[in-house]
């Protein structure tokens, strides 16, 4: 009986220390994943996707009306929809956004949403008029996001033309309101007190990972975009096509479709 008990309470003893060692782990992975207050979320695009509603989304509001272009509409609003389909020449689902500041530098930015999203609609279009056929299928949307005095706004578009292959393209801009600046990744991680090296190995990692992902396809057989790991495009400095989401996530984008025709993209997610 009292070699039973023993058993008993040695096994109880057991559990708890292996109970209280793993709380002890756990408590320390965390913390150290959390060093120098970044805190990289690697889930796959973090639903990047879902992003996009086509709205303006506040996160702590910190915007004078006094500063908008047309006090009566939205910080960010959609100022062109096109929603139509023509079989065998085209099928359109485009929502252009405005950024509704009164500002020189935000009408650049204006000028160059139109000019990369918005004339091709119109190619498309006056192509589809003069009866040349390549049947198209081109949908733009877009999110936008205050966060305090930081308006970040980002535009994303596929586009697939005839035979060629798919295209995604994505674009990016962020923008201080207060100081009517637009704000680089070098200076965002500054505001947020980020670890420079720590984001630049997250990068790495994460353009790693696609690679490994595109050589398994290569593999196979299927003409895959290849990344250069090795490409200044990567460096932090270089690296300004990204926005401030939702809970002050960091969106740093590279969107091969933008220079080539692909559907490839690496996105690195920093809380």
């Amino acid at each position: 009986m009292n070699y039973k008990k023993t058993i008993i309470i040695v096994t109880t003893i057991i559990c708890s220390v292996l109970i209280i060692f793993g709380i002890i782990l756990e408590i320390y992975k965390s913390n150290s994943d959390k060093k120098d207050g970044t805190d990289i979320d690697t889930t796959e695009n973090y639903n990047f996707d879902e992003l996009f509603d086509n709205n303006m989304n506040f996160q702590n509001y910190n915007f004078r009306n006094e500063y908008k272009t047309d006090t009566s509409k939205e910080l960010v609003y959609t100022v062109y929809q096109l929603n139509e389909k023509k079989e065998g020449k085209y099928d359109l689902k485009v929502e252009l956004p405005y950024l509704n500041i009164n500002s020189s530098k935000v009408y650049d930015i204006n000028t160059e949403i139109l000019t990369t999203f918005g004339q091709k609609v119109q190619r498309i279009l006056g192509n589809a008029e003069k009866g040349n056929v390549q049947n198209t299928i081109y949908t733009v949307e877009y999110t936008a996001y205050l966060n305090e005095n930081i308006l970040s706004i980002v535009i994303k578009a596929t586009l697939k033309e005839g035979n060629n292959a798919q295209r995604l393209i994505i674009k990016a801009y962020t923008y201080n309101v207060s100081s009517n600046e637009l704000i680089s990744l070098k200076n965002m991680l500054e505001i947020k007190e980020l670890n420079y090296s720590q984001v630049k190995n997250e990068i790495t990692k994460v353009v790693q990972d696609g690679i490994n992902n595109t050589q398994s396809l290569k593999a196979l057989g299927y003409n895959i975009y290849e990344r250069d790991i090795n490409s200044d495009i990567y460096e932090i400095e270089n690296s300004n096509n990204f926005f401030l989401g939702p809970n002050n996530t960091i969106y740093i984008i590279y969107a091969y479709g933008n220079m080539n025709y692909t559907s490839e993209k690496d996105i690195v997610v920093i809380r």
